[in-house]
Order: structure tokens, then C-alpha cells, then sequence
């Protein structure tokens, strides 16, 4: 997300980049799982519901586990809309514009999540990296560190 700063609260199960409706690329290739209103629970009146799921093409390693999916949630516009089970799933690539971000808990940001070796339901914490590893597979950035802006083609 271009232009966002980075944030996260320790232990939280993403990390978080504040910036309001900023667009939100693919960070790697892969195939979307669901791309569309809810997966989150923050629905409170101004937060939007919009979420994106992707599978990897290419699984990252990470302490004998495998990031094998990202989701992006709170997102204000998608791209593409694909329901969760959709026989026809549509592939992206790394950088693909995929949404914008939005709002959630009434805060302008995109979270963003990093689910191991394709245990996608969220009911174990086991499954879930938290903001720290988050950070550490996405570059060890600092909060407050503001992400490059695009380069113009």
C-alpha cells in the first residue's frame, strides 16, 4: 500500500498501514480465494467490509511452517468481486492492483495477514502470524515507516 505507514500492535494477528483509500497490491502471485464484502469483524457504522484472500504460487518458509495464503481486510474497493468457493477463481500477480483500503474500528488502514500451511478457517492462533512475524517475512519495517510510493510507468 503505497503511501501508508506502517503500524501493528504487538500480538495482533496482522500488521496494520494506516492510510486512507490508498490502493492495495497483490504482494505475491497467486490464486484469489474469495475477494468480497465481510471476513472481518469489524462492521461498525463508517468501517468497510471488504476483503481479499490470495493462495501463493509460491509458499514463503517461515520457522518450519509455510506462509501458504495473505488476506487483506478492511478494504473499501475491490478490484475483482469472487466469492469464497467460486468454481472460477481468478489468478493475480505480484503488484496486481486488488483494492483500496478503507476503515476498520472506525480507523483508516488495511490490515493485512499471513495464514501457514493452508489453515485458512482463523480458529487456531497456531495458524496465524502475529505482527512480528508479519513484519519480519514483509521486510522487518519499522512502525511509522512510510511505504515507497510507486513508481509512475
Amino acid at each position: 500500500m503505497p503511501g501508508g505507514y506502517l503500524g501493528g500492535w504487538y500480538g495482533d494477528t496482522g500488521l496494520d498501514i494506516a492510510g486512507r483509500y490508498l490502493p492495495v497490491y497483490a504482494i505475491a502471485a497467486g490464486t484469489l480465494d474469495y475477494s468480497e464484502q465481510g471476513h472481518t469483524l469489524w462492521k461498525g457504522k463508517g468501517d468497510t467490509p471488504g476483503s481479499v484472500r490470495i493462495k501463493l504460487d509460491e509458499p514463503i518458509p517461515h520457522k518450519g511452517y509455510k506462509v501458504t495464503h495473505v488476506y487483506y481486510t478492511h478494504l473499501s474497493l475491490l478490484v475483482t468481486q469472487q466469492v469464497e468457493g467460486s468454481d472460477k477463481r481468478k489468478h493475480v500477480v505480484a503488484g496486481e492492483h486488488i483494492a483500496d483500503s478503507g476503515i476498520g474500528n472506525g480507523v483508516p488502514h488495511l490490515h493485512i495477514g499471513l495464514l501457514l500451511d493452508d489453515q485458512v478457517e482463523q480458529d487456531s492462533w497456531e495458524f496465524i502470524l502475529r505482527e512480528g512475524d508479519v513484519r519480519k517475512v514483509m521486510g522487518d519495517y519499522a512502525n511509522g515507516t512510510l511505504l515507497p510510493l510507486r513508481k509512475k510507468k
